[in-house]
């Protein structure tokens, strides 16, 4: 007899799990997922942005469950892209994204990389003690119990499925479940209007052409639609200034941590996280403290794309490198007379496309009656997505509020030295 286990959610109703799905639904992975904010710090700025990086999972897996349905995908490959949907997050660290570059700095990997250690089971998220109280199988464990192909899993997450490539760009493309979901989900919460996608229409658009993933003409609209909710809520919510400015704050705590041995971070929820970085040093416990209290730093600098002239280029290409931005967050320490970490200098536009290779992917094909074509044949959208700065800032520095106007004195000069 199958069993059967509907789960009620906000954005999409009721979300049915059976057999294999329900044992995915239990493993500490998954579970671990109810204590990662979807948004990081974004609820300093939007108070309902508290929801999670499982709510999140549930709803990429349904709108493929959808998804392969319209496309009338057999059985195995069903499963196969609602399991990659369902298990797609699960390496990520405290806070989502906030982490992301420490990650990638301290230990050479992103959270799909970890995601795929998961999955293949390298290693485990169980703190010492914890398996024995828990005792519940592990992703990996529940996979190989089905026979199913984890690395065809792991290829379709990372979007490296080169037979069948539909099946990837459901996870990776300008329309992939990942993305629709995060927009929708992420509007609802933050009360914005930007991520309204027309969810259905898509569905009776969206086709399969030489085993590519294609939408007909008649989805063109729908594709403009996703198209402008992800750049807006990119330079509207992901990459607000203040919650940027939170996000740096608790990267900077990390990076500065008096004990040069890293710690297993990534395998924490956003509680233990902050609870552990108070014990690790008096500055982490000041901005665990900052952050809990909600008393950020405030931007004292700014040079926004627009000012982006051939005298300042290079100063701002040479601050993409993590090593010059510390020297020179040190600098303006020492000549401003501020303590160390006070100084944060941000030079996102390089860590947003590592973080969101999609931000500028426009490359859906449109089917009409006369062949396959791009979206920039039917549409100038695409290509003003592409276009758009995104975020405002090529620059900003951000310090502790009672050192803002010293350090917007002396920032430019420091810069360009």
């Amino acid at each position: 007899m199958t069993k059967a286990k509907i789960i009620r959610d906000p954005i999409h109703g009721n979300i049915t799990f059976k057999d294999l799905f329900i044992e995915l639904l239990d493993t500490p992975e998954i579970q671990r997922l109810y204590n990662i904010k979807q948004l990081g710090f974004a609820h300093l700025v939007f108070p309902g942005a508290h929801h999670t990086r499982l709510e999140h999972s549930l709803g990429a897996y349904r709108i493929t469950e959808d998804i392969a349905i319209a496309l009338d995908l057999p059985e195995n490959q069903k499963i196969l892209v609602q399991c990659a949907a369902l298990l797609h997050d699960i390496g990520h660290g405290p806070f989502s994204h906030t982490l992301e570059s420490i990650l990638l700095q301290e230990f050479g990997v992103d959270h799909v990389d970890l995601t795929e250690k998961l999955l293949f089971g390298d290693y485990e998220i169980y703190s010492q003690g914890e398996q024995s109280i828990v005792n519940s199988p592990c992703i990996h464990e529940v996979l190989h119990q089905h026979s199913l192909d984890i690395k065809r899993i792991v290829e379709i997450i990372r979007g490296d499925l080169h037979q069948q490539p539909f099946l990837s760009q459901l996870l990776h493309s300008a329309i992939d479940v990942d993305q629709l979901d995060y927009l929708m989900r992420d509007a609802y919460y933050t009360g914005v209007s930007y991520g309204i996608i027309d969810l259905q229409r898509l569905l009776q658009t969206i086709t399969i052409h030489d085993e590519k993933l294609a939408v007909d003409r008649k989805g063109v609209s729908v594709v403009e639609n996703i198209l402008m909710a992800r750049g807006l809520m990119y330079s509207s919510v992901y990459f607000h200034k203040t919650v940027r400015i939170a996000e740096l704050m608790l990267s900077k705590a990390l990076e500065l941590l008096p004990d040069p041995e890293p710690f297993e971070f990534y395998t924490m929820t956003d509680g233990e996280f902050l609870q552990k970085l108070k014990t690790m040093g008096s500055y982490q416990y000041e901005i665990a403290t900052l952050l809990k209290y909600r008393r950020l730093f405030k931007q004292a600098y700014v040079i926004p794309f627009s000012d982006i002239t051939e005298d300042n280029i290079q100063s701002m290409k040479a601050l993409e490198c993590g090593l010059v931005r510390k020297e020179k967050e040190q600098l303006l320490q020492d000549y401003c007379g501020i303590p160390e970490g006070h100084v944060i200098i941000d030079v996102p536009f390089y860590e947003l496309q590592r973080a969101e290779p999609r931000i500028y992917k426009t490359d859906i094909d449109v089917v009409d009656k006369t062949g396959v074509k791009s979206m920039d044949e039917f549409t100038p959208i695409a290509e003003a997505i592409r276009s758009r700065a995104t975020p405002d800032w090529a620059i900003m520095i951000a310090t502790d509020k009672k050192y803002v106007n010293t350090v917007a004195q002396h920032a430019q000069k420091i810069i360009e030295q």
